[in-house]
């Protein structure tokens, strides 16, 4: 079975060699619409209209399909190539969805940076630092998260293992001497 890394190092790869067979913008303009696919995927894996690429939208073949070399990417990602229209994502490939689109990501903002004004490519730096603050802080989060929810469950568990005493009511020295009522008993008539 192969690696989530070995994955990975294999899009890259491909990624290379379309690099080699096609002009920037066309890789530009192609891996913005698969990123796009990956997304809807990422986001709601259960809605089967997002995990097909159908093959005769004009979009898509011209802009994505169109590439030499996309194919090997588009398989290599966890597609099969189900018939003349489409091309569908196996569920069952989606564990490593992430960190493949993660790897196509990379890829295209280099290439787009390449064409990006000094302007541009200031604006781009600022937000992909805010980016990486952000997932940053929220890996801390999960992990204080993660701890205080271990930190508790060990509380029960020990809590748990205590003996339970029998508790006493306190005796209060304080408030109304309180008695209870006794009628007095009747007095006698003989006498």
């Amino acid at each position: 079975m192969e690696s989530s890394d070995d994955k990975v190092g294999c899009v890259q790869s491909i990624l290379v060699v379309l690099e080699g067979l096609n002009d920037d913008s066309s890789i530009i303009t192609g891996l913005e619409i698969l990123i796009k696919l990956i997304k809807n995927i990422l986001k709601s894996p259960h809605e089967e209209k997002f995990r097909n690429i159908k093959k005769t939208n004009k979009a898509i073949s011209t802009k994505l399909l169109s590439l030499s070399g996309i194919e090997d990417l588009i398989l290599a990602l966890g597609y099969k190539d189900d018939n003349d229209e489409f091309y569908v994502f196996d569920i069952d490939k989606y564990s490593d969805l992430y960190k493949l689109k993660r790897a196509i990501q990379e890829f295209h903002d280099e290439k787009r940076k390449k064409y990006m004004t000094p302007e541009e490519l200031e604006k781009f730096e600022i937000l992909q630092e805010q980016k990486r603050k952000f997932y940053e802080d929220n890996k801390k989060k999960a992990k204080a998260r993660k701890d205080l929810e271990n930190g508790m469950k060990f509380d029960r568990e020990e809590k748990n293992q205590e003996e339970i005493k029998s508790s006493k009511a306190n005796h209060l020295n304080f408030g109304a001497n309180v008695v209870k009522f006794q009628p007095p008993a009747p007095a006698s008539r003989c006498g």
